[in-house]
């Protein structure tokens, strides 16, 4: 963690810094107790040289060898040293460790040649004779003679080494506790100089994890006082951005759930970052499944995906229409997104068109069924009118014919004008400008009546049933008159002769039913989703001999739309058919 490593940091050099100089300071005492133990040591050798050149006297060369010695070691055990006694010219005249006979000439010794210039010489090194580290000095002393000798001493180094040793060793221990209690300093600092670095570690880490209700308390103002003031308010800021992010993204989704238009936003790569429920139905697909998927593992419409890679390619921005896609044609625009970096991508963008085209289709239907319809009357009057003008007018037999067919067309384009223009009235009405009370039953007895006379000629029962205590319904009465009778004049029309009609008119839950059944020709089954279209006829060539436009079951269908009802058909082919309108009770419209 980023708090051990700063513990380490803190710590460790620190205490690496105090050994040091805590070392340091251990071998400058050490040499300084050295060299003031040798001089005291040197010191002690001076004064030890001066007495025993005293007691020797000016001519050891002349004193007896044995007895001499006998001395010397005498004063060598007094004083703890080797005593020698060197000549002029570098004979050993008494030892108190060796024979001097046997020994070599000690002339050219550093102390001696020191001795020898200076008076005094002194000297560290290893025994020839004693084979052991020794201190050496040396004193040359006048002789009675005019001459000289030296006078030499060696003292071994292990009692000064000891004692050495002995202060050595208390100065590691005093070293030792310094440095054991400079750590135990430098931890007691580090730590506390970590611990708020720790508190800020973690409170970061809280806030990486989505903590953003946990603040820093820091009770002085210090520098790290003030870093908290910041992090407490930046968390605040944090919060304040998420919280914010948080409702934008909710409202973008909301607009995008309640759009019914789709929308797909993709990143560079394709990958779905954003999708909403209209999209998923227009093109069929899970919407909780797309989020994060490819655009080609959820869109199966060719034309879209090949969009897409034109316009992330770098292409202009594409709008066009497909389908059908899923039994939908659908407007589809692809534009890229006005960002650089991740950010980057592109929407697509697509609207139901299926009504639109249908409207379309149906249009040019419609344009060319009253084309149709239209050049049929008129070109049969103007051929008869050609006929006449020709001399038939003048024919007392075929002039009348001729004239009565002229009639005829004209009153089937007038019935067909008027249907039309009708029929645009109640398109173009989205509600009824006024709504009154209407008695269905009065308005089925005066269809019935109008209706009577062509049921009559073509011998057919008519019969009329109106339930008793009928509840009026709202609505317009011409409107709705119009379409009962235009139900009962396609069953008279369609009904052979001698064949029965029944008008019913009941109360059922909610609405008033208008039941107009026959035992006429009936309707084929695939004939029967279309039978309310605009000029769709069943068998057109006897719809227009019967005077038909084609329009009355559009009319029907239309005034039970404006008055919130539904109209249907039930038939069967040979047997008859049963038509159903349905008008809500009391229903303001």
């Amino acid at each position: 963690m980023i708090t051990s490593r700063f513990f380490r940091r803190l710590f460790l050099p620190n205490l690496l810094l105090i050994c040091l100089a805590l070392a340091a300071v251990g071998i400058f005492a050490a040499k300084e107790l050295y060299d003031s133990s040798q001089e005291h040591t040197a010191e002690a050798m001076h004064n030890q040289s001066v007495l025993l050149a005293g007691l020797i006297g000016d001519d050891p060369a002349s004193a007896q060898r044995p007895a001499m010695t006998a001395k010397l070691k005498e004063l060598a055990g007094q004083i703890d040293s080797r005593i020698t006694i060197i000549a002029a010219d570098g004979r050993v005249l008494a030892d108190t460790e060796s024979d001097a006979e046997t020994m070599e000439n000690h002339g050219q010794r550093p102390e001696v040649l020191e001795a020898l210039r200076r008076g005094e010489g002194s000297d560290v090194r290893l025994s020839a004779t004693v084979h052991h580290d020794l201190n050496y000095f040396a004193r040359r002393v006048a002789a009675a003679n005019g001459k000289y000798y030296f006078v030499r001493l060696a003292k071994k180094p292990q009692i000064l080494i000891a004692h050495l040793s002995a202060l050595y060793t208390a100065l590691g221990m005093a070293v030792l506790c310094a440095i054991v209690g400079s750590a135990l300093i430098c931890y007691y600092v580090a730590r506390r100089h970590t611990a708020p670095m720790i508190e800020l570690d973690h409170f970061a880490r809280a806030l990486a994890g989505g903590d953003l209700e946990r603040r820093l308390l820091w009770p002085d103002k210090t520098e790290l006082g003030t870093v908290a003031d910041s992090l407490n308010t930046m968390a605040d800021s944090l919060r304040s951005l998420i919280a914010q992010n948080a409702k934008d993204k909710m409202e973008l989704l909301t607009v995008l759930a309640s759009m019914s238009e789709g929308v797909i936003a993709a990143d560079m790569r394709q990958r779905i970052m954003l999708v909403n429920g209209s999209a998923a139905r227009l093109l069929e697909f899970d919407p909780d499944q797309a989020q994060g998927k490819l655009l080609w593992e959820t869109v199966r419409s060719e034309p879209i995906l090949k969009a897409a890679r034109e316009v992330l390619d770098g292409a202009a921005d594409k709008s066009f229409q497909v389908g059908p896609v899923a039994g939908r044609h659908l407007e589809v625009t692809v534009c890229k997104l006005p960002r650089t970096g991740p950010a980057a991508g592109l929407v697509i963008v697509m609207h139901d068109a299926t009504q639109s085209v249908r409207y379309q289709e149906l249009r040019k239907e419609f344009v060319a069924n009253v084309s149709h319809e239209l050049r049929t009357p008129l070109t049969a009057i103007k051929g008869f009118a050609e006929t006449l003008r020709d001399g038939a007018l003048n024919d007392p037999v075929k002039g009348p014919q001729f004239l009565q067919t002229i009639e005829r067309h004209a009153d089937q384009l007038t019935n067909l004008i008027a249907d039309l223009l009708e029929l645009s009235r109640l398109e173009s009405l989205p509600e009824l400008p006024q709504s009154v009370a209407v008695d269905l039953g009065q308005a089925a007895r005066r269809a019935t009546d109008l209706l009577m006379p062509a049921a009559r000629k073509k011998e057919q029962e008519l019969n009329l049933n109106v339930a008793a205590n009928l509840p009026p319904v709202s609505g317009n009465p011409g409107y709705l008159e119009r379409a009962i009778t235009n139900l009962v004049e396609n069953a008279v029309k369609y009904t052979p002769q001698r064949g029965r009609i029944n008008v019913t008119i009941t109360a059922q839950q909610s609405c008033v039913v208008v039941e107009v059944s026959d035992n006429g020709i009936g309707i084929p089954q695939e004939d029967i989703p279309r039978v309310f279209e605009r000029f769709y006829r069943v068998d057109r060539s006897r719809s227009r001999d019967m005077g038909g436009t084609g329009l009355g079951l559009s009319i029907v269908k239309h005034v039970a739309n404006v008055h919130r009802g539904t109209v249907e058909v039930t038939s069967t082919a040979g047997v008859g058919s049963s038509f159903k309108l349905k008008i809500p009770i009391g229903q303001m419209v």
